[in-house]
């Protein structure tokens, strides 16, 4: 009988195995930390394409910023033409960061609000990380 072990750190997930009863270790491919996503739509059906678009958009954005843990996207009819998309970010300390874009396909507002959210996560993570740098320089 083998005994398979897991363990995940924050970019790659490596499985050890016994192989051959030698124990040689074996890398897994590159699985970054995934992001709770809740979706809805207003006056709008969401379908399981969009749903698996969102999730391949933007559940990969907690690499730009490491205390990303739930996002929120609401997608709706946009007032004139197309489509909306809003993005609700929450981050530790009570930080909520708002993205959103009006496209005239889903697919492309979605796109279009990814980056958004990835520029606005890397700023704020560059600003935490120059406060913290600036901070270790002063003591």
């Amino acid at each position: 009988m083998s005994l398979v072990r897991f363990w995940a750190t924050e970019y790659m997930i490596v499985t050890f195995t016994p192989l051959l009863d030698r124990g040689l270790a074996v890398v897994g491919e590159e699985a970054p930390i995934m992001v709770d996503i809740h979706i809805s739509g207003v006056h709008f059906q969401v379908s399981e394409k969009i749903k698996t678009h969102i999730h391949e958009k933007l559940g990969s954005l907690s690499r730009f910023h490491t205390g990303l843990k739930t996002l929120h996207v609401t997608i709706h009819e946009a007032e004139k033409f197309g489509y909306r998309v809003d993005v609700d970010m929450h981050l530790p300390h009570g930080k909520h960061v708002v993205a959103h874009d009006n496209e005239e396909t889903v697919y492309s507002a979605i796109d279009m609000v990814s980056d958004k959210c990835a520029a606005q996560l890397r700023k704020i993570h560059e600003r935490e990380i120059d406060s913290h740098r600036h901070a270790a320089v002063i003591r």
